[in-house]
């Protein structure tokens, strides 16, 4: 059970285990848009049916339909990655081990739906995943076992999101298998640690010169590929993409631009924010070099809050 890119590597690892076999793939319903408008299955969803696995999309209120399905199949497990979908006691009561979730931090940090981006807004040095026997309420199940990961300074949300990618699929293997044979004792959750990664809003990457630097070049990291981070200049949105935090604001305003070169340099609450890439409306991404090529900025110019 799973939606987004990043249980898709777990599903090919269980599709192509010999030891296993994959009963029924679960996702929710088509959410994703073509260019066209057209509604298109989720990650999970496409990959299963390239696959061609049995695909449920469960719809809102199909919480029945699905059950019933998963009632009929005699399971052993359930594995459940990003779903976004409540289960409920009686469906996570139906495997003969339970329904393991494996969770992109390590519990009891990072509850909730964004760890990864709540890795990079708390500048982490190690994140991981942590595979957790499900109840009912948010994340807090018993943990089975934990992998950890180094997280370079400089990764957005993406780049951390295909390194946990990329170790997820051994991780959920070795810790299934070690499950099935006994030999994994569930810990409880420390509830005094436990801390929540909540939804993250449309509107949260907007730029507030005022924050310090530093700050804000986690969230301009945090918040690629979304929502992005963005500052408007001259009544326009422009996204930041790539920035790196400067130690020297000048003195001047939040939001003044105080060099062009060899960085465009616009200062903060604290420090100073270099800008390397940026996306004005309707444009393509683009070092600001050409970006300034074409819109020319010079030290002084206020720049306007996200």
């Amino acid at each position: 059970m799973g939606s987004p890119d990043l249980a898709v590597p777990c599903l090919d690892a269980l599709r192509a285990a010999p030891d296993m076999e994959l009963a029924q793939v679960v996702t929710v319903g088509d959410c994703r848009r073509t260019r066209r408008g057209e509604a298109c299955p989720t990650a999970v969803g496409e990959r299963a049916l390239a696959l061609g696995l049995p695909l449920f999309r469960w719809e809102k209120g199909m919480a029945g339909e699905a059950e019933a399905l998963l009632a009929g199949l005699d399971l052993d497990a359930v594995v459940v990655i990003a779903f976004a979908r409540i289960l409920k006691p009686s469906l996570l009561a139906l495997p003969r081990l339970g329904c393991l979730n494996l969770h992109a931090s390590l519990l009891p940090w990072g509850r909730g739906a964004s760890p990864i981006q709540q890795a990079i807004l708390e500048g982490l040095s190690v994140t991981g995943w942590s595979a957790m026997l499900m109840e009912e309420r948010l994340d807090a199940g018993p943990v089975l076992a934990r992998e950890e990961l180094a997280v370079a300074p400089d990764w957005t949300s993406a780049d951390l999101a295909a390194a946990l990618g990329e170790r997820a699929p051994a991780f959920l293997l070795e810790t299934l298998r070690a499950w099935d044979r006994g030999e994994l004792s569930p810990e409880p959750q420390d509830e005094a640690r436990a801390t929540y990664a909540c939804c993250i809003e449309p509107g949260a990457g907007a730029i507030d010169w005022r924050l310090d630097a530093a700050d804000l070049a986690r969230r301009v990291r945090a918040y690629q590929p979304s929502p992005g981070a963005w500052f408007r200049r001259d009544g326009a949105r422009v996204r930041l993409r790539r920035a790196a935090a400067a130690p020297d604001g000048g003195g001047a305003a939040p939001g003044t631009v105080i060099a062009v070169r060899p960085a465009w340099r616009v200062a903060c609450g604290a420090g100073a924010l270099d800008l390397h890439e940026v996306v004005p409306e309707g444009r393509h991404p683009m070092p600001t070099a050409a970006y300034l090529n074409g819109r020319p900025s010079r030290p002084g110019e206020i720049l306007e809050n996200g």
